[in-house]
């Protein structure tokens, strides 16, 4: 486990407390209230029934903890959903709907990926959101299910990551590219008659380059990247800051520098090295 990760959570727990001075959090970051770990302008009724038709289940639990990534894209995005033809994300516009918990059935048994939120368009922009999961090693599983597939998903390259990560589990540290790949196949079988980007968003703390793991996790992104040019769906990726920082430059918007300033006081956290 990488050095980063407590600290990191003990100081997302301290700005979420300085962001709700009255908020209840227990000792290991969890809010008593899912509304304590929402931000002034965010409410459950924003998201709350696309939550209760997927199968996460992180309204009852992980939502409420101060290092969510799901809490973390609720803050973030919630807001758009009634200014979605507003909305601009990895350089698209044009939106018609906003969707969180997002599910894109792979055609296979079990569990289907949910896309933490997908912006739903002519070029549609499906979104992974990570704060601090990366920081656990990851290790690459997929089942022999995958085998079956046999249509026009196996000439994709993404489809033939899966015989690089079986043959090297550990290829990549941080980055949790099988998850990636399950995300890419579902977008795929949904057959969606426009272009579709895979966007990884991803927290950092103001001090990342203190941390090999942000480097190393930055350097997995960009070699799957090479991997993957050419490929559909595109993948991109962006931290949470480049977004908020875009977002603070827009004109015409006078609500957005509140939320973006509401976002950044609990988002903006540097980290202590050790612990």
């Amino acid at each position: 486990m990488g050095h980063m990760l407590e600290p990191a959570k003990m100081r997302l727990l301290d700005a979420a407390r300085g962001a709700k001075p009255h908020a209840v959090f227990d000792a290991a970051g969890y809010a008593l209230h899912l509304e304590d770990n929402l931000i002034e302008g965010v409410s459950r009724n924003q998201f709350e029934a696309d939550y209760l038709a997927g199968a996460g289940q992180e309204l009852g639990g992980k939502m409420r903890a101060a290092h969510s990534s799901a809490a973390l894209v609720v803050n973030a995005f919630a807001p758009w959903r009634e200014r979605v033809s507003k909305f601009a994300l990895a350089g698209v516009t044009d939106f018609s709907s906003l969707r969180f918990e997002a599910v894109y059935p792979t055609g296979l048994g079990g569990t289907p990926p949910h896309l933490d939120m997908v912006a739903d368009g002519a070029t549609s922009v499906a979104v992974e959101s990570k704060c601090l999961e990366y920081l656990t090693p990851k290790i690459a599983i997929f089942s022999r299910s995958y085998d079956t597939i046999t249509d026009s998903r196996c000439d994709s390259p993404w489809f033939g990551l899966i015989d690089l990560l079986r043959r090297d589990p550990s290829h990549y540290r941080y980055l949790d590219v099988a998850q990636l790949v399950k995300h890419a196949l579902g977008l795929m079988n949904a057959s969606l008659s426009g272009e579709v980007i895979l966007l990884y968003v991803y927290w950092e703390p103001v001090n990342d380059r203190q941390f090999q793991e942000c480097g190393q996790h930055r350097d997995e992104i960009a070699d799957l990247q090479a991997m993957l040019r050419g490929a559909k769906p595109i993948l991109r990726s962006s931290t949470y800051q480049q977004i908020w920082e875009g977002w603070a430059a827009q004109r015409g918007e006078p609500w957005l520098k509140t939320h973006v300033d509401r976002l950044q006081e609990i988002g903006r956290a540097s980290c202590r090295e050790r612990v």
